[in-house]
């Protein structure tokens, strides 16, 4: 009888809700504190509310999970299922993979489940992605060491550009050097931005409107993919739908989709990044001979 595999991550992973529940994946939810008041991002403030009363908020801040709520979860979780796979956002940016990390040290004895927690050097849909395609794998019986083997596959072809219209909040959020936020506040620079190593990099720097950002990124992007077919995530936070519904048809004109998800920055994410960021997150397959 094949062994019972659950899927987990957190909610930084910015997976579409009717997604989730179709798949059965189970979803950490990271803090959010606004003006002093504790939320868990996607149960107590969805992504719409936050958006919405952004500029309302005079202070913002994410927090990973707490340990004890972490533990909770992965004790329920670890007497439902046979393995779990864990994957989380780039530790890094987040000190979710290190609670992880501590309560499964701290608990691994006490269950016969086989756990594996993977850091995934990521942010949102770019191991938003590797997650579905585990869950997928689980739903047909496949092996943890199969859906292991095949997360991490995806992961080191992954790609992830986004477009930051102000890097202010990057700089509140710590996320970016300060001197490189000084001096792209001063020259009102456009970023296009990536995640390299588990971090975020300025990829280039551009002056002008935001359709002029999304043009060099999909020149990033054309020379990256060069030619493979690909699993894409189209990403907002506030952007204008126009944008989204553009880069919808320009990549299904223009690559080879395999897959195509839209979905919302978290509000975790969002915070560091503003309105009106918009991202690409995408797995190269190999190519077909």
């Amino acid at each position: 009888m094949p062994k019972k595999i659950g899927v987990v991550t957190d909610n930084t992973a910015d997976i579409p809700e009717e997604l989730k529940q179709a798949l059965g994946i189970h979803t950490i939810p990271t803090n959010i504190v606004l003006d002093g008041k504790v939320y868990r991002d996607g149960i107590d403030l969805t992504s719409a509310e936050f958006y919405r009363n952004f500029h309302h908020y005079k202070t913002m801040v994410s927090q990973p999970v707490t340990y004890e709520d972490y533990a909770l979860i992965y004790k329920k979780l670890t007497y439902e299922y046979d393995g779990l796979v864990f994957v989380h956002v780039s530790s890094k940016l987040s000190g979710t993979v290190d609670i992880a990390r501590n309560v499964h040290n701290d608990f691994k004895d006490s269950h016969n489940c086989q756990v594996v927690i993977i850091d995934s050097l990521q942010c949102s849909m770019a191991y938003g992605i590797p997650v579905i395609a585990a869950a997928r794998m689980a739903q047909k019986g496949r092996s943890i060491d199969d859906i292991t083997h095949q997360v991490h596959h995806i992961l080191k072809n992954m790609s992830a550009f986004f477009a930051v219209p102000d890097l202010k909040y990057l700089r509140k959020g710590k996320k970016i050097s300060g001197l490189k936020s000084l001096i792209g506040t001063a020259m009102k620079v456009k970023p296009v931005m990536a995640i390299e190593n588990g971090e975020n990099v300025v990829k280039t720097k551009l002056f002008g409107e935001q359709k002029n950002m999304i043009l060099t990124m999909l020149d990033m992007i054309r020379e990256d993919i060069a030619g493979r077919p690909i699993t894409l995530a189209i990403l907002q936070t506030a952007a204008e739908v126009s944008i989204i519904e553009s880069l919808r048809e320009v990549f299904q004109t223009e690559f080879k989709c395999v897959d195509i998800f839209d979905a919302y920055y978290s509000p975790s994410i969002g915070l560091n990044m503003g309105p009106e960021a918009t991202g690409i997150a995408y797995y190269k397959h190999p190519m077909r001979a």
